[in-house]
């Protein structure tokens, strides 16, 4: 049996039952925003709506997220930029409880999981690994031994917890080196790189400069800030040698806490241009005598 509708022969307010429907030109899903979604409460899974507040058709389902009912976009796939969605995206912060793993979602193909950082997990909220998933963080930003804190933000009452036998890496796809030319006030820019080359110079002695440093907001924090400076010796020119070192602009040893002596550098190529020095440094926090914390700066040359 088949019924016809005609027109406008049923009300907007009635309830209607149909066991098929063709849709020849479209199908408008009801407009509604985030507000009055909430309002319907738990509607029957398979309900359609299209979300003018998140600009997307949802769907309420069983399984919306980690096995619980709740509205899932239509079609999925996340949010992407372009035909074909070229260009994959995602936010740089999370806001609610997440976890990566088979178990908790119900299927393997949530087994492994990954986000462009840099990302936060926002205060309250806890990121799980489930045993036997993995969770991998990219970046851009440079590799070092501080790429932990930078890929992902953890406030001090957000949790990023890794269950036995789960596992997270943090890895960067940026590990390439930056030029300097050496004499005067070198920058050496954190944020670009913490690899960097010389072949050059004026001959005469230069301070480094190590800015764009990050200091989460504290005076003293357990973060560890590696650079590798490789000079070619000579090269045409005396090489110089590194005779002071600043931190974001401030010369170590003044104005970084009393007793601070950490500036005091006297580094130096051997002058052969047919050699390579790499000067492997590290700089870190913690307190000098007089109680104030202090930016500490060591490192070591070897001659190739």
């Amino acid at each position: 049996m088949t019924t016809k509708i005609i027109g406008n022969q049923i009300d907007a307010a009635t309830r209607a039952i149909v066991t098929a429907l063709d849709a020849t030109e479209q199908l408008n899903l009801p407009d509604l925003n985030q507000s009055q979604i909430d309002a319907l409460g738990t509607p029957a899974f398979g309900t359609l709506v299209y979300n003018t507040t998140e600009d997307e058709a949802q769907i309420y389902k069983q399984d919306a997220s980690q096995g619980n009912p709740g509205w899932d976009t239509v079609g999925g796939g996340g949010p992407s930029i372009g035909e074909g969605s070229i260009i994959r995206t995602n936010g740089d912060f999370i806001a609610e409880n997440l976890t990566v793993g088979s178990v908790a979602n119900g299927g393997n193909e949530f087994t492994n999981g990954f986000t462009f950082g840099e990302v936060t997990i926002n205060n309250g909220y806890t990121v799980t690994v489930e045993n036997g998933a993995s969770w991998t963080v990219f970046s851009d930003k440079p590799s070092s031994d501080y790429e932990y804190k930078r890929y992902l933000a953890i406030p001090s009452n957000g949790h990023f917890r890794i269950d036995s036998g789960g596992g997270a890496e943090f890895a960067s796809v940026r590990n390439h080196r930056e030029y300097f030319s050496r004499g005067g006030t070198v920058p050496i820019d954190y944020s670009l790189s913490s690899y960097w080359y010389s072949d050059t110079g004026n001959g005469s002695n230069y301070t480094i400069n190590l800015i764009n440093i990050p200091t989460d907001g504290g005076v003293l924090n357990n973060n560890v800030f590696k650079f590798v400076f490789i000079i070619r010796g000579g090269f045409g020119s005396p090489s110089g040698y590194i005779t002071s070192v600043r931190v974001n602009g401030a010369t170590l040893g003044s104005g970084m806490g009393s007793g601070d002596n950490d500036g005091s550098w006297s580094i130096s190529n051997n002058g052969n241009p047919g050699t390579f020095d790499r000067i492997e440094c590290e700089l870190f926090r913690d307190f000098n005598t007089g109680g104030s914390a202090r930016w500490r700066f060591m490192g070591r040359r070897i001659s190739y």
